[in-house]
């Protein structure tokens, strides 16, 4: 992680100022994180200055443009950015170009610092930076996920003074999804399977995430029906398609590194019996010794769902929270859609515990939690087995 400052005690006569430790002074400057890469920063790479750790540098001096490339290239192995104006750089995959300008860059500087640490484990930041950002330069569709994701992180760390999506937020979502279907219309080449995953994953996050905050009467499923949803449900369903196409976990695959990650999302649920599933979701669901998957479009749930619940708090992974959008849920997606009072139970109940694995599903289950709790409520209140896992939620007893 990016180190920050420290405050100075002030001293009579001295203006307080503020230093760190580590960072150069550009980037205090600059107000932004230094990565603190010697003998030059990322920042000041990407911004185009010498780096000034030390005392005999001049603030913000510009570097030669040739050596600015070249200084790039060497610490990233990337390709070299197309000629820029001023301090903005290009990336383009030879058909799209994007310029990145100041704003863009600070964004990528708070993705480098702050978001790419909150999308998983050590893992996920060393398959960035070894090799996404490299790819980056070549995929314009990566670039705009990377500045999407961030731009609904700094939302919901209230970094960005609204609660509704930002135009930066919804720009850049929207230059992604439209150039990653471009990219989808091409021949898939092996080179491509990597950030066409990537950019999956990306757009998987964004639909989670990227939620207007909204009165509790506008939110789903209380408010008026909004295309956009369930599209989170409709995307993981499409994103396993894409899996049997790219197939991460192929031998030269960057992502295999997440090989347990997948395996845990992928894992099998049974067909049949009744087996760890939860007594109280046995009644909800209407689950005996005779029910299996394909008599009943609650069943892969239910059993999904119990060992998430049955996971201590705290401790709840990914992997596990993620097998419920991951399996062919069928029929049961279906229900949702149809806000089936049973289905919106469960939905409810995962909500309750993935919202710890992930910021991302948090932002949706903030508004979506008391939604789903009011319209059972107020449409299902005589349903004896809905209401009182509601009440048992409500009491810590599950």
């Amino acid at each position: 992680m990016c180190s920050g400052t420290i405050p100075v005690t002030k001293t009579p006569g001295i203006q307080r100022r503020r230093k760190s430790r580590f960072g150069c002074r550009n980037c205090k400057l600059r107000k932004v994180k230094c990565d603190e890469s010697r003998p030059c920063c990322v920042n000041c790479q990407i911004y185009g200055v010498v780096c000034n750790f030390g005392f005999n540098v001049p603030d913000f001096q510009s570097l030669p443009e040739e050596r600015t490339k070249k200084n790039v290239l060497k610490q990233f192995a990337i390709p070299s950015p197309q000629s820029s104006m001023g301090n903005c750089i290009w990336v383009a995959d030879g058909a799209t170009f994007y310029m990145l300008n100041a704003h863009d860059q600070d964004l990528f500087n708070r993705f480098q610092c702050r978001t790419l640490h909150s999308l998983g484990g050590p893992e996920i930041v060393e398959i960035h930076n070894r090799h996404m950002l490299a790819l980056s330069f070549k995929r314009p569709f990566l670039w705009h996920g990377m500045l999407a994701v961030t731009a609904v992180h700094d939302r919901y760390l209230g970094v960005t003074p609204t609660h509704r999506r930002s135009f930066c937020e919804t720009y850049h979502w929207s230059q992604c999804t439209s150039l990653f279907k471009k990219s989808l219309g091409q021949p898939i080449k092996e080179e491509h399977k990597d950030p066409i995953w990537a950019a999956a994953s990306t757009l998987g996050i964004l639909a989670f995430s990227s939620i207007n905050a909204c009165p509790l009467e506008e939110a789903w499923p209380l408010g008026p029906p909004d295309s956009s949803d369930l599209e989170w449900l409709r995307l993981a369903a499409g994103k396993m398609r894409l899996w049997q196409l790219v197939n991460p976990l192929r031998e030269t695959s960057i992502f295999a590194p997440m090989a347990d990650t997948f395996t845990t999302m992928h894992q099998s649920l049974p067909i049949e019996g009744i087996n760890g599933v939860l007594a109280e979701l046995k009644q909800l669901c209407m689950l005996d010794e005779t029910s299996t998957a394909y008599n009943n479009p609650y069943f892969r749930v239910a059993h999904g769902l119990s060992e998430l619940l049955a996971t201590p708090v705290g401790q709840a992974t990914l992997g596990k929270a993620m097998k419920f959008s991951t399996k062919k849920l069928g029929e049961f997606k279906t229900l949702i859609e149809r806000k089936d009072p049973i289905a919106l139970t469960l939905l409810y109940l995962w909500y309750t515990r993935a919202r710890e694995c992930r910021w991302w599903i948090d932002i949706r289950a903030t508004y979506e939690i008391p939604a789903i709790r009011t319209y059972l409520q107020r449409y299902y209140q005589d349903w004896g087995h809905v209401q009182k896992l509601l009440s048992r939620v409500d009491i810590g007893c599950l």
